[in-house]
């Protein structure tokens, strides 16, 4: 299925994985000349973003909800294979989609748009069932310190956040993406802008504009050079943070270090993030008590019928009753 005739031509997929620098890297290519929409539907600044998300509010919650519907969330994706973006039970939320970019992002007579959110890695090609996109821009960030800020934010198992770090890379990278180093973006923002420009088919940045993307710095991601967030500190060592270190590359972010069978497992899901452990033992620690709570219920409820039939029925003859095993009264007769 191809995108519809839309009064937008076209959308600049900005993502990336989540604490790596999707909120600066979209207000670089704003300020390089493509609009994010309607400022009114941007998520306003937070905690994690003092200087603003520079995303928007209905594209996270329609993303949410989707992945939802998937089976999964953002941390914990489902398993996306083959044609998944043209089955039929997501036209529902092709619908909402479409008045979302209508409203939103096609805002006067800009034909091009920019969408930040990093769930676009994952649900990209949902996305473009909705609106062409021709460009896609991803940044990343060095595995070990997104790692580090998802267990201080999320309290997150590293070795999760460095499998997490690996889906969302290869799953943007399934169609042809620029992919820019948050090192880039800090410590070289006059060439990494002249490459967004060259890449988004935009005018050469002059230098007000080059001026105020060095101005422009995201406070959430000053604290990454501090030594408590390294990786060899914060992040434990793991086969998923070995994996996700050859493929960053000491910045370089080599998707070649994986062959394409592996590149499409981790892209589709097939390995994915260890499930939490803890959330798994709690579950299942419910679940018992819940189920013997039920099993107090139906034993509860199957006396009381007993000693209604008692009361309705003259008492059986001695010895009638010897073979009824009380076994035989299953929980599985009982009324719900």
């Amino acid at each position: 299925m191809s995108a519809p005739d839309h009064p937008l031509h076209e959308l600049v997929c900005i993502t990336g994985m989540h604490r790596s620098g999707t909120s600066l890297l979209a207000r670089v290519v704003n300020l390089l000349g493509v609009s994010l929409g309607d400022e009114g539907a941007l998520m306003g600044p937070g905690p994690d973003n003092p200087s603003g998300y520079w995303e928007n509010r209905w594209v996270k919650e329609l993303d949410d909800e989707l992945l939802a519907h998937l089976g999964g969330a953002w941390d914990q994706p489902p398993l996306l294979t083959g044609d998944w973006a043209l089955d039929p039970t997501l036209d529902p939320f092709r619908e909402r989609a479409a008045e979302i970019v209508a409203r939103d992002l096609a805002r006067g007579t800009a034909c091009r748009a920019g969408c930040k959110e990093p769930r676009l890695c994952l649900l990209h090609p949902f996305w473009r069932t909705v609106v062409p996109i021709r460009s896609t821009v991803v940044v990343v960030r060095e595995p070990g310190e997104v790692a580090a800020s998802l267990a201080r934010r999320n309290g997150m198992d590293p070795a999760q956040g460095a499998a997490l770090w690996l889906r969302y890379l290869f799953a943007a990278t399934t169609e042809p993406a620029l992919v820019v180093s948050l090192d880039d973006l800090t410590d070289r923002p006059e060439p990494t802008a002249l490459r967004l420009a060259a890449h988004l088919g935009l005018p050469e940045p002059g230098p007000d504009v080059l001026a105020r993307i060095r101005a422009h710095h995201d406070p959430s991601i000053l604290h990454r050079k501090a030594p408590a967030s390294s990786s060899s500190e914060v992040a434990v060592r793991s086969p998923n943070m070995e994996l996700a270190s050859a493929v960053w590359g000491g910045g370089s972010v080599d998707l070649d270090a994986v062959g394409p069978a592996v590149r499409t497992a981790l892209a589709e899901g097939w390995l994915g993030p260890p499930a939490n452990r803890a959330a798994i033992d709690r579950a299942r620690a419910e679940n018992v008590e819940l189920n013997e709570k039920l099993r107090k219920w139906h034993r509860k409820r199957r006396a009381q019928k007993l000693k209604q039939v008692d009361v309705l029925l003259p008492p059986l003859p001695d010895g009638d009753d010897d073979d009824v095993d009380d076994d035989d009264v299953g929980d599985e007769g009982a009324e719900p």
